[in-house]
Formats: structure tokens, C-alpha cells, sequence
């Protein structure tokens, strides 16, 4: 143990008790001059890096309420183009059943219509047979008065005017 009375690590009671001293007496003025600012400093930093952090709280809450506002938008948005889209669908729809009845009234009309000319072009038809047979009957009537005639002569005369007859229609 020799190094201890020695050395380094030799203990002096005077300069022990000075350098104790000298601590002190160095916190103590650190104390007044030096340890007010660094405590403000400090505070002041603890103080800005809460209202920091407050700062951001306040901004993500108002960004939560700005994306809650978005999506109530964009749903509000996909709703009305839903129903622009089915009340499109349902005028195109209305539409087309309109346009399909007007062209089935129209189709019926137009048939309606051929069916009254068919009738008439029947009637009209049987008009002129009527009038023909009735000239033909009038003819050979005529004929039969004008002429005496014989079982033969007869049988002509009506072989012609079947003959007419098949003629005309």
C-alpha cells in the first residue's frame, strides 16, 4: 500500500478540504448566475414543445373532422349519382313503354285501317259481280226474247256467259 502514500491516490486533508471549498463555493455562484437561465431555458423549451404538441392534437382533430366531412360528402355525392342514374333509367324506361304503346295504337290503326279497305275492296268487288250478272242476265234475257231458241242455242248462251263470268272475276 505504498501507491497510496505515494502517488495520485495519495489524500491530502488541506487540499481535500480547499477542493470541497471550491465546489461550494463554484454551485453556489452557478446557482445564482447560471442554473435561472438554464432552468428558463429549459422550462421554455418544455413549454413550446407542449403548446407543439397541443398544436398538432388541434390539427389532427381538425383533420379528422375535414376527412369525416370528405367521406360524408363523397357518400352524399355517390348518392345523388345513384339516383340521377335510376331516375334516368326510369325516364328512359317511361319512355320506351310510351314510344312501344304509340307504335302498338299506330300497328292497330294500320290494321284496322287494311281491314276497312279489305272490306271495302271486298264489297266494291262483289258491287261489280252483282252489276255484271245483272247485265249478263239482262243480256241473255234479251237474247232469249229477241230469239227463239232452241235447246242448243240455250246451252250456248249460258256456256258464254259462265264464260264471261269466269272471266271477270
Amino acid at each position: 500500500m505504498d501507491f497510496l502514500k505515494e502517488g495520485l491516490l495519495r489524500v491530502d486533508p488541506g487540499l481535500l478540504l480547499w477542493t470541497i471549498i471550491t465546489f461550494v463555493v463554484l454551485v453556489l455562484i452557478l446557482w445564482k448566475t447560471a442554473w435561472g437561465p438554464i432552468v428558463d431555458a429549459l422550462d421554455a423549451r418544455a413549454e413550446k414543445v407542449r403548446f407543439e404538441i397541443d398544436n398538432a392534437e388541434r390539427t389532427r382533430q381538425e383533420a379528422e373532422k375535414l376527412l369525416v366531412q370528405h367521406k360524408s360528402m363523397m357518400d352524399n355525392a355517390r348518392n345523388e349519382a345513384a339516383q340521377i342514374i335510376a331516375k334516368g333509367r326510369d325516364e328512359a324506361e317511361k319512355m320506351k313503354t310510351e314510344i312501344v304503346d304509340k307504335a302498338n295504337i299506330e300497328a292497330r290503326k294500320l290494321a284496322e285501317r287494311a281491314r276497312k279497305e279489305i272490306e271495302l275492296a271486298k264489297d266494291k268487288a262483289l258491287s261489280d259481280i252483282k252489276t255484271e250478272v245483272v247485265l249478263l242476265s239482262t243480256e241473255i234475257a234479251s237474247k232469249i226474247i229477241s230469239k227463239n231458241i232452241k235447246a242448243e242455242d240455250q246451252k250456248a248462251l249460258v256456256e258464254e256467259t259462265l264464260n264471261k263470268i269466269g272471266t271477270v272475276q
